[in-house]
């Protein structure tokens, strides 16, 4: 159901594409009782077979080869290694969902005659021209998969059911994306190892334009991390952190925000994580740093219901939850943890379009099959108001991040393609996921590739919201004075002074 109550979220109007492909839903369910009644009423076995037969011949010759598809020479783009696919394509446009199957399985690459062979630089100016955002039956298939149980279907990466929601499906969702291995996610994150949208205060360059193709000199430029320095110091800013005071990040990652907190705001600081390797990393991280953190390995509806904090912070993590348990579950939890009148909650959290098209159906559909399982939540602003409101939250502020989302995705996929050679030869692969070598080296590529375009395009885009309890205690009529920002420099030696150390515990 939540993939349902999802695509009812994103629509504006019953033609929106997420409601067509919903409407597929009720058209099976006719065309298997008209088969149904057929064969029940002894008629001839074509009355039964006709409702498929027209359903086939309407989809593979009326929606995949009569409407506008052709025109365009895709080897200018592509090499094609798979012969088969080569024919079928030479003069046909690739459906986006086929698209990338293909590239994770090795059936071609890009072609280095166009921008370098640079997947991100290929799409981003090119994608038009050889690609459609058509449906394919291989997305119809996985989506039926997502009404059944998870035993019934099978799991692994882009394989089975992620619309559950208990603690250990959770468990599980979160395992097989997270827990591939520190040093995987520190070739995609970089020194900060902050895997959530940075606030950047200048334009930054990228091997695409003002580092012509250097991956390296983009990655060890700087900005990503000063970038994410400020995001941090943002957040606290907005908590408004005073030193003594207690402080949970739900959904703390490898535990940057933590460390932070703890170190340069004097606050007894607390994480929650469901990663083991996420867990031993802020364990071994806040060891090497010397910060008196507290990090707790458990589902936050398993945090203690005793504890209580000052202030609370959840980072890109809320969109795990669900959409039936964001509010009920989700935001009463945070509630019933908040200790004063004045205590404060910052979500940060990714969003989707708002009566989504075509272009960005397909790319949520592969964000759901192959990045972030189950990450159902990820919704169109007003749902999130709605909800926070519904709680019993006060709306402080809300500021749309989706430019700097972008910014962040596209450092990342320098980052990664910098650290290529050792991927691609195992010195860095992921421990515990089905993607290994060159199979996990293209499903981030193109991940990276493709969400910086989407946020770029706003399909995707990344919210900072302030909260608060919404009742006549809380001290409203007050000026809350503006911390000043630090220079490029204090930070870069700010975040020295924290990174360092914490690479060198994976040996990064």
């Amino acid at each position: 159901m939540e993939k349902l109550l999802l695509g009812l979220k994103l629509s504006t109007s019953w033609t929106d594409p997420p409601m067509l492909l919903m409407a597929a839903i009720p058209y099976a369910a006719a065309c298997l009782s008209v088969s149904a009644a057929c064969l029940h009423h002894g008629l001839h076995p074509l009355g039964a077979a006709l409702p498929w037969l027209v359903t086939w011949l309407a989809w593979n010759v009326g929606y995949h080869r009569w409407l506008p598809d052709r025109g365009v020479d895709t080897t200018r783009y592509l090499r094609w290694r798979d012969p088969a696919l080569r024919r079928y394509y030479r003069h046909r446009r690739v459906p986006m969902a086929a698209l990338y199957e293909y590239y994770i399985a090795e059936k071609f690459d890009w072609n280095p005659a166009c921008e370098g062979g640079d997947c991100y630089q290929i799409l981003q100016r090119h994608r038009d021209k050889f690609v459609n955002y058509k449906v394919t039956a291989a997305q119809l298939l996985w989506l039926s998969t997502q009404f059944l149980p998870a035993w019934l279907t099978g799991t692994g990466l882009g394989v089975g059911s992620s619309s559950g929601k208990s603690v250990p499906e959770t468990a599980k969702e979160i395992d097989e994306h997270y827990n591939k291995g520190n040093r995987v996610f520190a070739a995609m994150l970089g020194q900060t190892m902050t895997y959530t949208c940075a606030i950047f205060g200048e334009v930054p360059q990228f091997a695409s334009d003002a580092y012509d193709g250097d991956y390296h000199a983009s990655a060890s430029d700087g900005a990503l991390e000063r970038a994410q320095h400020r995001k941090i110091e943002q957040i606290c800013e907005r908590l408004e952190l005073r030193e003594g005071e207690t402080f949970l990040d739900i959904g703390c990652g490898w535990g940057t925000l933590v460390r932070h907190v703890a170190k340069n705001k004097r606050c007894q600081a607390t994480g929650v994580t469901l990663s083991k390797e996420g867990h031993r990393f802020c364990n071994e991280s806040s060891d090497a740093t010397g910060a008196d953190t507290e990090v707790l390995l458990c589902d936050y509806r398993e945090i203690p219901p005793q504890r209580r904090f000052d202030k609370i912070a959840s980072i890109e993590m809320a969109e795990h939850v669900g959409l039936a348990n964001f509010g009920p579950v989700y935001l009463k939890k945070i509630r019933e943890m908040m200790q004063k009148p004045d205590s404060r909650f910052v979500l940060q959290v990714s969003g989707l379009r708002q009566g989504a098209g075509f272009a960005d159906l397909a790319w949520g559909l592969f964000m759901a099959k192959y990045i972030f399982p189950g990450a159902d939540a990820s919704t169109p602003l007003h749902f999130y108001i709605q909800q926070c409101e519904l709680a019993g939250f006060e709306v402080e502020a809300v500021e749309n991040i989706g430019g700097h989302y972008s910014f962040t995705l596209h450092k990342w996929y320098d980052n990664w393609l910098s650290h290529r050679d050792e991927i691609l030869n195992g010195d860095i692969d992921a421990i515990s996921e089905f993607s290994t070598g060159v199979h996990l080296f293209r499903l981030q590529e193109f991940f990276l590739a493709y969400s910086t375009i989407a946020a770029a395009a706003g399909s995707a885009t990344c919210y900072q919201v302030v909260l608060r309890r919404n009742t006549a205690e809380f001290p409203r009529c007050t000026v809350r004075r503006e911390q000043g920002r630090v220079g490029a420099a204090v930070a870069q030696r700010e975040v020295d002074a924290v990174c360092r150390p914490v690479m060198d515990v994976i040996g990064m």
